[in-house]
């Protein structure tokens, strides 16, 4: 009887343990997608994803700072949806890769605030 009490509590804390929500690292890789944000998204996003005050200004928009909770607490999909399809006057992100957008997100998630 103790052996089975033993294997129900470990069986519980595995479950328990493979349904909690961890912070896991992005899938992608940062330093390629600095090089794609370079390419694809600091035109308008800025150098340190603050934004670009001017291109703000000429498309009279407010550019919300990648570093935000805003952003930050979107999951990958709503920010690769957000690549593939656009949002608001940012148009969709033209000729990149499935693998530039996971890449280009996982970079994203390093201007998080610490």
């Amino acid at each position: 009887m103790c052996k089975r009490f033993a294997v129900a509590v470990l069986i519980a804390g595995a479950l328990l343990l493979s349904s909690t929500s961890y912070s896991s690292p992005p899938a992608g890789d940062a330093a390629a997608g600095k090089d794609v944000f370079a390419k694809k998204c600091k035109t308008c996003h800025g150098d340190n994803g603050q934004g670009n005050e001017g291109m703000a200004k000429l498309l009279k928009v407010t550019i919300t700072p990648l570093d935000s909770d805003e952003v930050q607490s979107k999951s990958d999909a709503d920010i690769k949806t957000i690549v593939v399809e656009g949002k608001g006057k940012m148009k969709p992100v033209k000729e990149i890769s499935d693998s530039d957008i996971t890449n280009v997100i996982a970079y994203v998630r390093t201007f998080k605030k610490k």
